[in-house]
């Protein structure tokens, strides 16, 4: 019975027959004394235990398979014997035993040793055996013929490992992977490092054409970026200052019959004039803040300048940008608190007993007042034929006009319809809510079996936009309908939903009606 030894190599567990591990640990410890004095000693060790991992990988049927002396006595035969490369004359007269030739195959690696970009065509051209710029030619013409060289390089850069270690980049050329052919490559990095390192040394040095070009090159995108800087920040504050203290009327939002400023659509909004007021500082500060900290970096790329107080004064346009942004986040926290409660007005219109109910839809009830006070109106005269509510908001006299209404069907629980509107507002408590939607102006009348409703609603400037809403309800009887331009809207079946009744819609300012 002979005994097993559970061992890592390398991260990768094996369990070998006991004379196996102690030949094993003889050949890595006689390799290790042989490269004490080789530079990159530990790299070429770790090389040698990765390809020994390679071959005792190669035909194992198992992690726990038991590896025999034998196989071991086969690895090192492939790498050869530590005494055959070593520096020492009176080494090298011992026995000379040759590595068997490794006839394993090429693998195929991307070669970032030669890379441009990830390394396609140098692993290609390695693994052929061919030049790479026939390679990268080939791929050239692909992408200009067919379209198709681009994504060829992405996918096999994607799918294609990059040769890291010694052994990976001596299997991507075809070389027998053993110990001679794992210093020579180790080597070879060396020199080649060294060599690309003392090229771009040289190249650097003051005086040198690249070092030249480079540093025009740098110039000229530090002054582009510089002046972009400048003409931003510049317009910025332009544009900033227009808006905030010119406050010229280019919202469309139509405010006594004209086109509206920021100042006046604020004071529609927030709950006071000092709301407004802080609005518009912490807007300044962050605003002129940003714009003038891109000005200055900007001129310091143009000009070079090395003063100390350049932090300084970084640091003063990001404390005004600090406190900007401190007075919007109060303003907006207190304006959110008027969005918090809502409030809500409900009242039955009125109620008859038919077959059928009839909407008919106005686009101007709701702005009779304004229509008859501007045009001054009268039975004989034309009228509008546009909805003046065109743009953000309409406002006029005090009083702000929103067009939309949303209909809800309920059933009735007796014979008869019932028609009820409901008024929506927003506000900082129950009671403000509430006040907020008992003002809100909706025409709606009854006659007969005719119901008159306006497409939108009006509501005193004074209560500020706070989510007015109006939602008609209809309770409708078993059986009956409800006709819009003598059609029925209500049953009304949708090709999504044959089998039931939709049970909402909604009226549009132009009078449109829509199902949903």
């Amino acid at each position: 019975m002979n005994k097993t030894v559970s061992i890592h190599i390398q991260g990768f567990p094996f369990i070998l027959e006991e004379q196996a591990y102690q030949v094993l640990q003889n050949y890595l410890q006689a390799l290790k004394n042989v490269l004490s004095n080789e530079p990159g000693a530990d790299d070429i060790l770790q090389d040698v235990e990765l390809r020994i991992v390679e071959l005792l990988q190669q035909n194992q049927m198992g992690a726990s398979q038991v590896i025999l002396q034998t196989r071991i006595d086969e690895v090192i035969a492939v790498l050869g014997s530590p005494e055959n490369f070593s520096d020492n004359p009176i080494e090298q007269q011992a026995p000379v035993q040759t590595a068997q030739q490794d006839r394993s195959h090429k693998r195929f690696f991307r070669d970032s040793d030669t890379a441009i970009l990830g390394g396609v065509a140098s692993g290609v051209a390695a693994y052929f055996n061919i030049d790479v710029v026939f390679v990268r030619v080939a791929f050239v013409l692909f992408t200009m013929v067919f379209g198709s060289g681009i994504p060829i390089y992405v996918l096999l850069w994607i799918i294609i490992p990059v040769a890291k270690t010694a052994s990976e980049k001596l299997q991507m050329k075809g070389v027998p992977v053993n110990i001679e052919s794992i210093k020579t490559e180790f080597k070879e990095a060396t020199e080649r490092i060294e060599k690309n390192a003392n090229k771009w040394s040289s190249q650097l040095k003051t005086g040198s054409g690249l070092s030249d070009s480079a540093r025009r090159f740098v110039d000229f995108i530090r002054k582009l970026i510089g002046a972009l800087l400048v003409f931003w920040g510049l317009a910025s504050m332009v544009s900033t200052s227009i808006f905030l203290f010119v406050d010229p009327e280019l919202i469309p939002a139509q405010v006594n019959g004209e086109f509206t400023s920021l100042g006046e659509l604020g004071a529609l909004f927030f709950e006071t004039s000092q709301i407004k007021d802080m609005v518009y500082l912490g807007v300044a500060l962050v605003a002129f803040s940003i714009a003038l900290s891109a000005m200055f970096i900007g001129f310091r790329l143009l000009l070079v300048w090395k003063g100390k107080w350049y932090r300084a004064t970084l640091g003063l346009f990001g404390a005004s940008a600090f406190i900007g942004l401190v007075l919007l986040i109060i303003s907006g926290v207190s304006t959110a608190k008027s969005f918090a409660i809502d409030g809500g007005m409900r009242a039955e219109v009125g109620s008859f007993e038919g077959d059928s109910l009839q909407l008919n839809v106005t686009t101007d009830l709701h702005l009779a007042q304004l229509n008859e006070r501007k045009f001054r109106l009268n039975n004989d005269s034309f009228r509008p034929s546009r909805n003046p509510d065109q743009g953000l908001i309409l406002t006029d006299n005090g009083r702000i006009y929103t067009s939309g209404i949303e209909v809800v069907y309920t059933t009735s629980t007796d014979s008869l319809y019932h028609i009820f509107v409901e008024k929506k507002a927003n506000g900082t408590s129950y009671l403000k809510a509430n006040q907020r939607a008992a003002r809100i102006a909706y025409p709606c009348h009854l006659k007969g079996r005719e119901l008159l409703i306006s497409s939108g609603f009006s509501y005193p400037a004074k209560d500020r936009i706070r989510d007015q809403e109006v939602v008609l309800q209809i309770a409708v009887p078993r059986g009956k309908v409800v006709l819009h331009q003598n059609k029925i809207v209500f049953p009304y079946y949708s090709t999504e939903e044959p089998e039931r009744a939709s049970d909402r819609a909604y009226i549009y300012g132009g009078g449109t009606y829509s199902a949903w």
